[in-house]
């Protein structure tokens, strides 16, 4: 099974587009309208551009990596899952800190609330190596690979000077990390 190429539906979402919000979807005449969310409104307000899109990404993809990986720990019984995950936890904890200090700084908080992430509630639901090629899946090979992408993209374009050093300062935790959710990858496979 190759599940180095699956990526969580709301990991691929946030590196890749975003979500319309839920005010903006058609109604049928006659139907009245909902007013704007609390959290809508939130992110009306804040600020664009390569910036403000790099801290939003870059803050979900911390979450997901954060909750699946912690959900690894307590549920995975392969020693090679539960080491990645302790070193995602470790490793995420802290970008994720400075990513928030750095953020707060600049006008640009990460996002405190996130959406659910269907792919780590359904995580939740497996067990035994199910719930291990599940975490790969979430957490392996090919989040990895979207993630290096969206720093990248930040370390180069960004127009916050700090805030490509942060970017640029990660890639290779980022690329380690790719490396390891690909040795991973294999061990999970071999293990069935």
């Amino acid at each position: 099974m190759l599940v180095s190429r699956m990526v969580s539906p709301v990991l691929g979402a946030a590196i890749d587009a975003p979500a319309p919000l839920a005010s903006s979807v058609q109604v049928a005449p006659g139907v009245i309208r909902p007013g704007e969310t609390a959290d809508e409104a939130d992110m009306a307000r804040r600020p664009t551009g390569i910036d403000a899109e790099f801290v939003d990404k870059a803050g979900i993809v911390g979450q997901t990596q954060l909750r699946a990986s912690q959900l690894a720990l307590d549920r995975s019984s392969n020693p090679d899952v539960k080491a990645f995950a302790r070193k995602m936890l470790d490793d995420q904890d802290r970008m994720t800190a400075e990513l928030r200090k750095l953020g707060a700084r600049k006008g640009l908080p990460v996002q405190a609330k996130m959406l659910v992430d269907p792919a780590v509630t359904a995580l939740r639901a497996r067990t035994g190596h199910a719930f291990d090629i599940g975490y790969v899946a979430i957490a392996g090979p090919a989040a990895h690979e979207s993630a290096i992408k969206l720093y990248e993209a930040e370390a180069r374009d960004g127009r916050d000077p700090q805030l490509r050093a942060f970017a640029a300062a990660a890639l290779p935790t980022l690329n380690a990390h790719l490396s390891a959710a690909r040795a991973l990858a294999k061990s999970v496979d071999a293990a069935h």
